[in-house]
């Protein structure tokens, strides 16, 4: 019987977790996002009340472990460029 991608992906986070492969701030940006279902990094940042830059690293981490993707770009309020819209990875 074949399992669901979706299955495998909350397995791999809950195995990573309890083997405390996840940093605490990965934990938190992979939570708030969860929470979200889609967001901006800035987004995330604000949910959290932390700088942007102290969650952009984990952000790009958990995309390297491939928790998390970018399914599209969005321009925020007074935004010159888009920014990526993020969710958890559904495989």
């Amino acid at each position: 019987m074949q399992r669901r991608m979706a299955e495998t992906s909350l397995e791999a986070y809950e195995y990573l977790k309890r083997k405390n492969k996840l940093k605490p701030t990965q934990q938190e940006v992979l939570q708030a996002l969860k929470e979200l279902g889609t967001a901006t990094s800035k987004r995330i940042a604000k949910k959290l009340r932390k700088p942007l830059h102290a969650i952009s690293g984990r952000i790009t981490e958990l995309k390297d472990m491939g928790l998390i993707e970018v399914i599209g770009k969005v321009k925020e309020d007074g935004a010159r460029t888009s920014s990526s819209l993020l969710r958890v990875k559904r495989m």
